[in-house]
């Protein structure tokens, strides 16, 4: 064999162990490292056109917790209650919380939703139509908005608009803000092993051609779940992959799968998805409630406050 071919030979096996060493090397990569290999390069845009966007939300920099509550656009009393009870955006001393309502389009309401939006700065709204099956879609704009015009916010709740909310409580047990923040991070309450609904009749049908496997993966009940903020732009690039689901907190599950972020397990069963009674020491040692109407929160409100400096002490 002649020298040249000798080192042609020679830079050959070369380039084989490099890419074997880096391939290799790879599976040794933080979880953190490999997901944001998956995303880091591409382009964040909206699925549909801002009606409402609210770019300057974050211009004087990013909170520690962004609320993002879907809402229908006809509903102003529930909204405005909220602002008044745990959407509050002053609630935590110390602790810079901002709050912004996820909406789709409605005809009917959209001049009243405009002149909301001028008092308050917190409505986000694209064109697609407001409906239930669309709350995906919400979400999505939720975190594309994220991941665009606020990406350095530490945490996100997403929570339904019927929710009891202990932010107090949230802080405390999961968030923690003395604490470095966490990464590829998601908690709230855990749905195992759920069935498709393969009644035609039910509010949550869903075909086998839509879905053909028998469980739905791992996921967080949409009425309240906690992220960190990185996992905005995660969950919305993973989402450009997968065929359109009704179901947002199942959706958000197979999001997760894909990206394959493991799901935090509270120690304690501080989500609750059912309606329970009010107990004004217990509430206080909860993070969410569901099925509260704004009446009844509006009620409950002025004593849980009161508790929250009584029960504490004992």
């Amino acid at each position: 064999m002649d020298c040249g071919a000798r080192l042609n030979k020679i830079l050959i096996l070369s380039v084989i162990f490099i890419i074997f060493i880096l391939g290799y090397t790879h599976d040794w990569r933080s979880q953190d490292e490999q997901i944001y290999s998956r995303v880091s390069q591409r382009t964040i845009t909206p699925l549909y056109p801002y009606l409402l966007e609210e770019d300057g939300k974050c211009a004087d920099g990013a909170p520690f917790l962004l609320l993002l509550i879907p809402s229908a656009p006809q509903e102003f009393h529930t909204r405005n209650i909220l602002r008044n009870t745990w959407a509050n955006e002053s609630l935590v001393n110390g602790v810079r919380i901002n709050r912004l309502f996820l909406l789709g389009k409605s005809e009917s309401n959209e001049e009243k939703v405009m002149q909301e939006s001028n008092r308050f700065h917190d409505i986000l709204m694209q064109d697609f139509t407001d409906s239930y099956y669309n709350l995906t879609i919400k979400t999505l704009m939720g975190m594309e908005w994220v991941s665009r015009l606020c990406p350095n916010v530490k945490y996100i709740m997403k929570i339904d608009s019927d929710m009891f909310f202990n932010p107090w409580f949230l802080m405390e047990k999961i968030l923690q803000p003395e604490s470095p923040p966490k990464k590829n991070f998601l908690t709230g309450l855990i749905v195992h092993d759920a069935l498709p609904h393969r009644d035609k009749g039910s509010k949550w049908y869903v075909s086998t051609k839509t879905y053909s496997k028998k469980f739905y993966p791992l996921y967080c009940s949409g009425t309240g779940y906690v992220f960190s903020g990185d996992m905005a732009k995660k969950i919305y690039l993973a989402a450009a992959g997968l065929p359109p689901f009704p179901f947002e907190d199942v959706f958000v599950g197979m999001c997760l799968q894909k990206l394959g972020v493991r799901i935090f397990e509270p120690s304690e069963k501080w989500f609750i998805g059912e309606k329970v009674p009010y107990d004004r020491c217990k509430f206080t040692k909860l993070i969410t409630v569901h099925r509260f109407t704004p009446e009844e929160l509006m009620t409950i409100w002025p004593d849980f406050l009161a508790a929250l400096k009584t029960c504490n002490k004992n």
